[in-house]
């Protein structure tokens, strides 16, 4: 029995259709288009994308300068505080001295007041125990000028004040030269104007200046006091140079 030949699958069902030059060109048309048609698609999505990354960072740079002129007023908030928190430093520190230098007046004024004090009571005291002249007070300090000095003695009548005490002091300068102890006396060392003599009832003050030698010294000044007539006294007080 014969066998029927086996036809070849794919090859023997291809037509061929015969295809016109019109239609080739119309095909050509089309996907040439179709390539312009995506190429603008692209390049217009490109600029597109561009554009949303502009926008992008305009808005990232509008975003930054607002925070920089916030954090610009923030540090000019902070610097006017701090220089308001300076001045009021200044101002209390100011104010804190002038109370101290006040409180430190005032303590010199009591200290000055009770000294008062205590002298006139000791002047008008009929009842105290000391009695007759004193030296209430001795003070020893340099003028300013080169080697001028200046004194200052102050002569008081305590208890029985009702009579008058007149007389002289005398002053006597101990000091050194040339590493030997010397003594200057009597008023020829006192400048011109120098007090030394007194009359008084209730209190008197001596003043006087003196130059002191070329090459001396101070140690110390001595003030011997002395009151004639009915009412004699002497007294006699010591100021040590430092």
């Amino acid at each position: 029995m014969a066998k029927k030949p086996k036809s070849r699958a794919g090859i023997d069902d291809v037509m061929l259709v015969p295809v016109s030059p019109s239609q080739q060109k119309k095909r050509r048309r089309i996907l040439v288009a179709s390539a312009i048609v995506a190429a603008l698609l692209l390049f217009f999505g490109g600029l597109w994308t561009g554009n949303s990354g502009s926008l992008d960072t305009s808005e990232t740079n509008r975003r930054l300068r607002a925070e920089l002129k916030s954090a610009s007023r923030e540090l000019e908030a902070a610097r006017n505080e701090l220089a308001l928190y300076r001045t009021d430093t200044e101002v209390t520190q100011q104010a804190r001295e002038n109370l101290r230098q006040e409180i430190k007046g005032l303590r010199d004024q009591a200290a000055e007041l009770e000294e008062a004090v205590s002298f006139y009571k000791n002047v008008m005291a009929p009842g105290g125990t000391e009695r007759g002249m004193q030296i209430e007070k001795l003070t020893l300090q340099p003028t300013g000028e080169d080697r001028q000095y200046s004194y200052k003695v102050v002569l008081v009548q305590s208890g029985d004040n009702r009579n008058y005490l007149s007389g002289d002091i005398s002053l006597t300068l101990r000091g050194s030269k040339d590493g030997s102890a010397i003594k200057l006396t009597g008023d020829s060392w006192l400048d011109d104007g120098s007090e030394t003599r007194f009359r008084f009832r209730y209190f008197q003050e001596l003043n006087g200046r003196f130059h002191l030698p070329e090459g001396v010294e101070i140690v110390a000044l001595d003030v011997d006091a002395e009151s004639g007539g009915r009412n004699r006294y002497e007294t006699q007080k010591t100021i040590k140079w430092q």
